[in-house]
């Protein structure tokens, strides 16, 4: 009896250490999944050990940190500023950039916040890159200062942060409203400019109809003859009551006279 009691307390004494074992396995153990379109940094005890690819990983003991970054692209935008051009006008630009992490060590270790850090970069470049033009240029050349902005980021971008910015484009000009009332007042006259000379063009296409009808009837008298007649049958017709006094050709009188 003794020895089934003993039996029964040294496998209850096994069952306990076995799951004791168990959940301290269990609790030392950390499970993680990288999904594709993500870079996972494996940190020990603060130091880094190793870049984790897409997957599951298992890591036993303590002290492990892992950092998980999306490769994605993701878009910045650049809240509206004041920038004052070259000929002294001030205005408010804003822009977006397209931008992606290429190195998420870099991009872990190099700055603070570094989505911060680019925000001010692409900010400095449009101050520099606007600044030295004037108004108009501006105006004009709206669609064409994404390529110089990128220029100016994208390599320190990289270098400095880990960061591989795709583009910026200047998105929004705003004008302050005198500035828009001149710029209305401009268009409003080189539309009424263009108009004018739409109208001046159809005066001048119908004074060469007109005299090259003129060549046509003095070279063709009968023609001509045909076109008067035509255009008496049209009088006579135009209306009731009406009076047409016109002058009768003297070769057409003679005409009807010897008739």
């Amino acid at each position: 009896m003794i020895e089934i009691i003993t039996a029964i307390i040294i496998l209850v004494i096994a069952l306990s250490a076995a799951g004791a074992a168990f959940r301290l396995i269990n609790e030392s153990v950390e499970t993680i999944t990288v999904w594709d379109y993500q870079t996972g940094l494996h940190f020990r005890h603060g130091c880094f050990a190793e870049t984790l690819k897409a997957g599951k990983h298992r890591f036993w003991g303590r002290g492990h940190t892992i950092f998980l970054y999306d490769n994605r692209i993701t878009e910045l935008v650049v809240a509206s500023q004041e920038v004052i051009t070259a000929d002294s006008a001030t205005l408010k630009l804003s822009a977006v950039a397209q931008w992606k992490i290429a190195d998420a060590l870099k991009y872990h270790e190099a700055a603070q916040d570094p989505n911060q850090a680019l925000y001010t970069r692409i900010q400095l470049a449009i101050r520099q890159v606007i600044g030295a033009l004037e108004l108009d240029a501006i105006i004009e050349q709206k669609a064409g200062f994404g390529e110089t902005l990128l220029n100016r980021v994208r390599d320190a971008a990289l270098n400095d942060f880990g960061m591989a910015v795709e583009a910026i484009d200047i998105r929004d000009v705003m004008l302050g409203s005198d500035l828009k009332n001149v710029y209305a007042g401009v268009l409003t006259a080189r539309k009424q400019a263009q108009a004018k000379q739409e109208i001046a063009r159809g005066d001048a296409a119908a004074l060469r109809t007109l005299a090259n009808a003129a060549r046509v009837l003095e070279n063709n008298p009968e023609l001509f003859r045909l076109q008067y007649l035509e255009t008496l049958k049209h009088a006579s017709t135009a209306g009731y009551g009406n009076q047409l006094i016109i002058g009768v050709p003297e070769e057409l009188l003679s005409n009807v006279k010897r008739s």
